[in-house]
């Protein structure tokens, strides 16, 4: 009877341990690992308008959306604690916009035309 104590211990263990090595999240290409900090940067991004179509989960800056597969933004929520800010370009250059702490974007249209354009997000 105690072996199979020790056996039952032992695949609890390894269970915790796998558990604890898989991400957060899994929403996409750069989905977050981890538990999740009080000043985390957070920010839901989705294919279409209004929040609809494929989401990725950002927590942290992409200089280069493009080469992630991401060709294009129509909406986002920031749900961190740190502003992102959105560039049409790669490498934080060109039109950009930002939003803070709980905002959230429902049309990317709405700002200098960048929808489907969005080329890097930085948090600060």
């Amino acid at each position: 009877m105690r072996i199979s104590h020790l056996a039952a211990a032992g695949e609890a263990a390894a269970a915790f341990t796998l558990a604890s090595a898989l991400p957060a999240t899994a929403d996409g290409p750069a989905a977050a690992a981890g538990p999740l900090k009080a000043d985390r940067a957070k920010v839901a991004v989705f294919e279409h308008p209004a929040f609809k179509g494929k989401r990725t989960t950002f927590t942290r800056s992409v200089p280069n959306l493009p080469a992630l597969g991401l060709d294009g933004i129509g909406s986002a929520r920031n749900t961190g604690k740190r502003t992102v800010t959105f560039y049409e370009h790669i490498n934080y250059h060109g039109a950009k916009f930002s939003l803070k702490p709980g905002e959230s974007e429902p049309h990317f249209g709405n700002h200098h035309g960048m929808f489907d354009r969005a080329g890097s997000l930085h948090f600060r």
